[in-house]
């Protein structure tokens, strides 16, 4: 599959409804569940495999994210 990307970054997926994570030959694999309401009526599965380092750095982010959005604080 080769997805192509126009325009400047960031490229907006849309909101994940399910995203999950497992070790696949050393690399971190994370699967999300990509809403997608005006092109497809199901959600698109997205898969993407990162290094060990990155999924760590990744879990740090994530952990002071969610901190912020479930005090209701903005972005």
């Amino acid at each position: 599959m080769v997805a192509e990307f126009r325009g400047p970054p960031p490229h907006d997926l849309g909101l994940a409804e399910i995203a999950t994570a497992q070790c696949v030959s050393e690399n971190i694999e994370m699967t999300l569940h990509v809403v997608d309401d005006w092109h497809r009526p199901t959600p698109q599965i997205v898969r993407v495999k990162i290094t060990s380092s990155a999924a760590r750095s990744l879990l740090d982010q994530l952990t002071g994210a969610v901190a912020v959005a479930e005090a209701g604080a903005p972005e």
